[in-house]
């Protein structure tokens, strides 16, 4: 590997696989992507298979490699997206399909936890069980299909299902260890004793690597299906947020990243786990080492953009042209008052993330009537799902940090009506990441540390991550803003007592 300019990334996303060989500079080479389908066979589930991802990774890896050569490769590392379980058995065969984070098939699980183990969960992990970790799923398996988890010989994830296929060997990183909520923060192991008084069979729980660690290297099979060399080192890689807190450039105490996909995600390095914020934030270890980072969950991100927009439109599935037309009705949207003209949009499309965490909370339009054009309903959307993200960092600001930088990526950091109005919602200046592929430079940049390409502290000091212009807000609308925030707020507790009642 003496001639290797390159590191390789492999984001295995929720629903799409992004490939990119990234320079020692942070520059990106080439990329691919590749996707692969999500089931729902039940009203709540949502899952994948794991072959699908090797399957859409393997063809992308190759696609990658054709445009810069193997030899160019020097390591190979990985972002996966988090909590899903991936269950193999004795072959390294999986044993089921993996359920994703957003599965709710777990809630009575998720009940008996809250009430029996809420204080374990909050002195190991700092967080309070909700569906989203693993811990609930693997309960469900437990109670609804105990020949599956008999059949398991190990837990992985889906960064380590394909590290797996590559290599051969078994095991995952503190991240995604962190993920399960059964691993001890602390000492940085799995939680043995918390995982035998649930019964879970404690031979499902696998070497945990730090996740700059060269695990393995590229097998001869791994050669033959994506074309990297054999013998290319593999690094043990990291959760997709916790890569994503690398490529956004979150490394350092004051700065809050948010990142505009799907969904939207707040995150920030904390220095320890507060109680004041257990419930409405979660704590997850950092690939930092010895470090962590909170975040946020905002639901309902570019879902509500896309969900809007079909509504609208009539439309069932977007297509190229159709993201185009959204950017139009966002230019019809420049003159459009901050409050949407008193339409209001409660954004809990999938119940609410933070800082409520209430599978009752629904989405919710104020103020419909005749004559609104679509511009101004889009407008309203956005507004809503923008207040969630303010009620992110405010959590954050009520724990004492000190927010002195906001980094905004991902998908919806396109739209430049978006952006600015969370400038002026939040009331900070923002700066604009410039590759939005945060997770999949996180996991380049782990690679490159791995071989001793780039270093710690090429991380910490934000040196492989590049920003565009910094947008400053407007102060008038925010002071605007402020108000409209106080009335989102008595709108929300007015309809959560609504969705609760029978």
């Amino acid at each position: 590997m003496k001639d290797a300019s390159l590191v390789l990334s492999i984001d295995i996303g929720s629903t799409a696989v992004k490939v990119i060989a990234m320079t020692k500079e942070g520059e990106i080479a080439a990329s691919e992507s590749g996707h692969y389908p999500t089931s729902s066979p039940h009203p709540g589930w949502v899952e994948q298979s794991p072959e699908s991802w090797w399957e859409a990774a393997s063809t992308a890896i190759k696609g990658c490699l054709e445009k810069v050569g193997p030899a160019a490769i020097g390591a190979v590392s990985f972002s996966g997206h988090m909590s899903a379980p991936v269950l193999l058995d004795a072959d390294g065969r999986p044993v089921m399909p993996s359920i994703l984070i957003a599965d709710s098939r777990s809630c009575e699980e998720t009940a008996l936890l809250r009430a029996r183990y809420k204080g374990a969960f909050l002195q190991l992990t700092g967080n309070e069980p909700i569906d989203a970790f693993t811990v609930s799923k693997l309960l469900w398996i437990k109670r609804k299909h105990p020949e599956v988890l008999e059949r398991a010989c190990t837990l992985l994830f889906p960064k380590d299902y394909i590290r797996y296929k590559l290599t051969g060997r078994l095991g995952t990183d503190q991240t995604d260890a962190g993920n399960s909520l059964l691993y001890d923060h602390s000492k940085g192991e799995w939680a043995m004793d918390l995982i035998q008084e649930l019964g879970l069979p404690v031979h499902l729980f696998p070497q945990i690597h730090a996740s700059s660690d060269i695990v393995g290297y590229a097998t001869e099979d791994a050669s033959a299906a994506t074309g990297l060399m054999e013998g290319t080192p593999i690094i043990a890689g990291a959760a997709d947020m916790a890569c994503s807190q690398l490529g956004t450039g979150a490394v350092r105490t004051g700065t809050l990243a948010i990142t505009l996909s799907t969904s939207a995600q707040v995150v920030m390095r904390v220095d320890s786990m507060s109680s004041s914020s257990a419930g409405k934030v979660t704590y997850h270890p950092s690939a930092i080492p010895g470090t962590l980072y909170a975040m946020g969950s905002v639901f309902t991100g570019g879902l509500g953009i896309d969900w809007a927009y079909r509504l609208l439109t009539g439309k069932k599935k977007l297509a190229a042209e159709d993201y185009a037309a959204i950017n139009g009705l966002c230019e019809g949207m420049r003159d459009i008052p901050p409050g949407s003209a008193n339409v209001m949009f409660l954004p809990f499309l999938v119940g609410s993330g933070t800082p409520h965490f209430d599978a009752y909370d629904r989405a919710t339009w104020i103020g419909l009537s005749t004559g609104q054009s679509p511009e101004l309903l889009m407008h309203s959307v956005m507004e809503g799902i923008t207040f969630n993200i303010r009620e992110s960092m405010e959590v954050f600001e009520a724990d004492g940090h000190v927010i002195d930088q906001v980094h905004l990526g991902g998908g919806g950091s396109r739209n430049a009506v978006w952006r600015n109005m969370i400038g002026d919602v939040l009331g900070k200046n923002l700066s604009l990441l410039n590759n939005r592929d945060a997770s999949a430079i996180g996991a380049a940049m782990l690679a490159g540390i791995g071989i001793g390409m780039c270093t710690m502290e090429d991380i910490m000091t934000q040196k492989l991550v590049s920003f565009s212009d910094s947008m400053t807000y407007s102060a008038d609308r925010h002071r605007s803003y402020d108000s409209i925030y106080a009335r989102y707020h008595k709108a929300y507790r007015a309809l959560n007592e609504w969705y609760r009642q029978e």
